[in-house]
């Protein structure tokens, strides 16, 4: 006694709500809504109690002694916690007590029997395993019925026949008869009402899938209240037919089991055990006579056996047709992918059922994991979209669930994998319950994606050598320079370096990878000053860039590429010429990189006369964006007022090129052929 009152103490100080913590977050909540709540549990204990008295009274012989009242009260210390159940086990217990006329002893010391039952099954299940109350799978069934089931009752048998022994002198016979009766109808009434209250207050959904499994469970209720009635009201039918009776009964159960799995089978029990006492009712004066044999009590005890096993096998045999139902449809979704993760979601947390994985992202030997620690593995760039996405499965607003995202390895890499998911089983109110999915490594598609888009580069490389280097393109920059040359000898020399530089840049295959906002930005200036040489007074260009965003990666001559499409279709265009604009800059969420390239001009509808703004070329960016930033990058094209166009491209920001420190905002502008200090320089 001294071993349990010490570790109720330390309990009772491991966290705030100590020894009678919830298995669930505490709601905040005051003394009006608390009393409430006590109420309506007092109240519900009362009537299961009076009904285990109407069973015991009614059914013996059909079914076992149960008292049902224990069965919710498991549940509902499981679901509002200890703190609540136990005042309403006691107060229920001790009103149905003094309605049934107890003795003074069995009046108030009866009920502290169940409130032991409660307390034990309760530490049993919450504190000595991880269950998943949902009952997903058949080893959580079978945790339920060795902890929840069995410690409890029988220490209740045991405090039961003590408390038998002190009211009046007993045989061992009789002694053990109350032992077994107190034990065998907690335990049934745990059985069958604990998870039948667990589904009724977590909503869960009894129905079969479809409307015609609907019907076909119907109708077997329907033969299950013919043949009970058949049993309690028919005195003249013989024994055979009688046991023929029962035993169709158990096989109808059992049929139930297989075909629709726990949450229907659970309801079915509890029917059966209701119909019972309810047509024994009619007919109120053979309350007490409802027998299976009209002598030879001796044999109730192995019929009560028989009924709690008969009741258990079926049990089980729902439990194990849900796990394989669940394996179904994870192994359906493994034979859409491969090296894959199998997981599933419940209520209680995820589970993930691959060895191998637990260890590649260093989960342990644990089976299931919080949402929180979920989450953590997730890339914070990712967790939003995959938090809302799951929200939105779970809430059906969606019936699949796909994304890549990055999760952290037990060597705190971060891994691509590509997410699969679908419910599995759904609340009464369309809610899910149950998610499976798979997850699966997609380093190696990632890999084949940088190929091409190494591909993709060069095929550009050679297109913006075609593009910018033609004869007619260095006819007008060299002619340009030749005019130049003993007169503005300083100018022709500047305008030979801006040339040579984006020459050298070119032919060296910047465009085939990646460089920092820096270097790309020089080179959109030396291609600027070479084309100034053409235009003349005809163009006007600013670049700005915050210095923070230098070091930045981005798709080489991608701004480069937007720039010569505004000079082609845009101030080429324009009698008087015009400006243009880039812009480099963080979006508004500080996530992203965006590049603004804003020129006078028209953006022109395709016609027989003009193709469309920048044809293939803007294509090629918008799809190198999207493969260089595995699809979290865009690009648009717009027209806006003055008019001019703006090309948009967003890319993410990489935090391994931020510096430590924010440095000030310095901008480049230059104005025709002029050349004041560059901020890039």
């Amino acid at each position: 006694m001294d071993v349990g009152m010490a570790y109720i103490l330390r309990e009772m100080d491991a966290s705030p709500s100590g020894f009678f913590s919830s298995s669930r977050p505490k709601e905040a909540m005051g003394l009006p809504h608390f009393v409430f709540q006590l109420g309506w549990m007092t109240f519900a204990i009362f009537l299961f109690s009076q009904a285990g008295e109407w069973f015991m009274k009614s059914s013996g012989g059909i079914l076992s002694p149960i008292w049902p009242a224990t069965g919710l009260a498991l549940a509902l210390a499981l679901i509002f916690g200890l703190e609540r159940a136990i005042p309403a086990v006691y107060l229920g217990a001790l009103a149905s007590n003094f309605l049934n006329g107890e003795p003074l002893l069995f009046l108030y010391a009866g009920p502290i029997g169940y409130i032991l039952v409660l307390i034990i099954s309760w530490l049993a299940m919450t504190k000595a395993a991880n269950i998943d109350l949902e009952f997903s799978g058949l080893r959580d069934f079978c945790q339920f019925v060795i902890l929840g089931c069995l410690p409890g009752p029988i220490a209740g048998g045991f405090y039961g026949a003590a408390l038998s022994s002190i009211s009046g002198r007993l045989s061992v016979s009789q002694m053990l008869a109350g032992f077994t009766g107190f034990a065998q109808a907690n335990a049934f009434g745990i059985l069958i009402f604990c998870p039948l209250f667990l589904f009724l207050l977590r909503r869960q959904d009894f129905r079969p899938p479809t409307k015609w499994q609907r019907y076909e469970l119907l109708a077997y209720i329907a033969i299950l209240a013919a043949l009970l009635a058949i049993l309690v009201h028919s005195t003249e039918i013989g024994l055979r037919i009688r046991l023929f009776a029962i035993g169709t009964t158990m096989l109808l159960s059992l049929l139930v089991a297989l075909r629709f799995g726990l949450r229907p089978t659970v309801l079915f029990q509890a029917l059966l055990i209701f119909l019972v006492p309810a047509f024994a009712a009619m007919d109120p004066h053979r309350l007490r006579d409802v027998r299976i044999l009209m002598s030879g009590e001796e044999l109730q005890p192995v019929v009560h056996l028989f009924a709690f096993a008969a009741s258990l096998g079926c049990l089980l045999a729902a439990a194990f047709h849900d796990e394989l139902t669940a394996l179904q449809v994870k192994f359906a979704l493994a034979m859409s992918s491969a090296g894959l993760c199998v997981w599933d979601w419940s209520p209680s947390g995820w589970c993930c059922h691959t060895p191998a994985w637990r260890e590649k992202f260093g989960m342990g030997p644990s089976r299931i994991f919080t949402d929180e620690a979920v989450s953590s593995m997730v890339h914070p760039d990712d967790l939003p979209e995959f938090q809302e996405n799951f929200r939105q499965l779970t809430e059906s607003q969606i019936p699949h669930w796909s994304q890549n995202c990055r999760m952290r390895d037990a060597n705190d890499r971060w891994i691509p994998v590509q997410i699969d998911a679908q419910p599995l089983r759904r609340t009464s109110d369309d809610r899910v319950a149950t998610v499976a999915g798979v997850m699966r490594d997609t380093t190696q598609e990632i890999e084949a994606v940088k190929s091409r888009i190494s591909a993709i580069e060069t095929e550009a490389q050679l297109r913006t050598l075609r593009s910018q280097i033609n004869p007619h393109f260095l006819f007008n920059a060299l002619n340009s320079i030749r005019a130049m040359i003993g007169r503005q000898d300083t100018k022709a020399k500047s305008m030979i370096t801006s040339l040579g530089g984006l020459l050298r840049e070119v032919l060296a295959g910047r465009d085939a990878k990646l460089q920092s906002v820096e270097k790309e930005l020089e080179i959109v200036r030396d291609y600027l000053d070479v084309e100034a040489i053409r235009f003349g007074e005809r163009i006007r260009y600013h670049i700005g860039c915050a210095s923070e965003l230098l070091s930045q990666r981005i798709p080489g001559m991608l701004v480069l590429t937007l720039v010569e499409n505004a000079v082609k279709h845009g101030i080429s265009k324009l009698e008087k010429g015009g400006a243009i604009n880039v812009q480099v800059a963080r979006s508004p969420d500080a996530h992203s990189l965006l590049v603004f390239v804003i020129n006078d001009g028209e953006l022109r509808e395709p016609s027989k006369e003009y193709s469309v703004y920048g044809g293939q070329g803007l294509q090629n960016v918008r799809e190198r964006i999207l493969l260089a930033t595995d699809g979290r990058g865009s690009f648009e094209l717009h027209q806006i007022p003055g008019p001019k166009v703006e090309a948009i491209a967003l890319l993410p920001i990489d935090p391994l090129y931020l510096p430590i420190t924010q440095k000030e905002h310095r901008t480049t502008q230059r104005i025709g052929h002029s050349t004041p200090p560059s901020a890039l320089s």
